[in-house]
């Protein structure tokens, strides 16, 4: 896997001192959840919100033909979800101190690699494509409050192991280390090497490492970046 990384990234570098690709860097503001099934009583039980992260992107344009590229990104982004903060009190656990989670911040490495055509207008051209991505967990941080009759008495958190042993430990948080799906693109391309673009992203591969429940990534994202060079007008 890291040969063949090496060499696309040495391939991509290679058709750019060629003159036959542009690059450009581009960052923003990411919307991310982690959609979930199943119940456990693991740490990442419970009803999900927004999680407001972001990105910055390295964006390489290879033609292929005529308005269609080859276009793959090497993007850094945090992803993870919120907890709801209602503490619902339970009889029977009155008094008890309880952890109750309320952050799940996940840092990955990842890599899209889409098809994309080009639109020419005046002023620029518009851009729609889709394809999958890979990506590799790097970092991330669980967060959780200590509650006490739905009441926050304090906070903490844990770090997250991206690892591919099971799930089987309540006091451990473990993420599957790799990460798979489709991703969706549009945007605008200036004519004076402005960037702007929005992208949908959906993972298709189980995140949790526990049998018994299913979660899987998703997000939406805001760009803005400048393209260096111009190879590709």
């Amino acid at each position: 896997m890291k040969r063949v990384l090496l060499l696309f990234i040495v391939s991509i570098f290679t058709f750019h001192s060629k003159g036959q690709v542009s690059m450009g860097l581009r960052s923003g503001y990411t919307a991310a959840d982690l959609e979930m099934t199943g119940k456990t009583g693991s740490n990442l039980d419970g009803d999900h919100t927004t999680f407001h992260g972001w990105h910055l992107d390295l964006v390489i344009n290879v033609p292929v033909y005529e308005g269609l590229y080859f276009q793959p990104v090497i993007r850094y982004i945090t992803k993870g979800t919120n907890y709801n903060a209602e503490r619902p009190v339970k009889p029977e656990l009155s008094g008890a101190y309880l952890p109750a989670g309320s952050r799940l911040q996940l840092n990955y490495l990842e890599l899209p690699l889409n098809f994309v055509y080009k639109f020419t207008l005046p002023g620029g051209k518009i851009t729609a494509g889709l394809g999958p991505y890979i990506a590799t967990g790097l970092r991330g941080r669980y967060h959780y409050d200590i509650v006490q009759n739905g009441r926050n008495v304090s906070n903490d958190s844990k770090e997250v192991q991206f690892s591919r042993e099971a799930n089987d430990n309540l006091a451990v948080v473990r993420m599957n280390p790799w990460d798979a799906g489709a991703n969706f693109a549009v945007g605008f391309e200036f004519n004076n090497g402005i960037m702007l673009g929005a992208n949908y992203s959906r993972g298709m591969t189980d995140a949790d490492k526990n049998d018994l429940t299913t979660s899987r990534n998703r997000y939406f994202a805001v760009s803005v970046g400048f393209l260096f060079n111009r190879e590709d007008y």
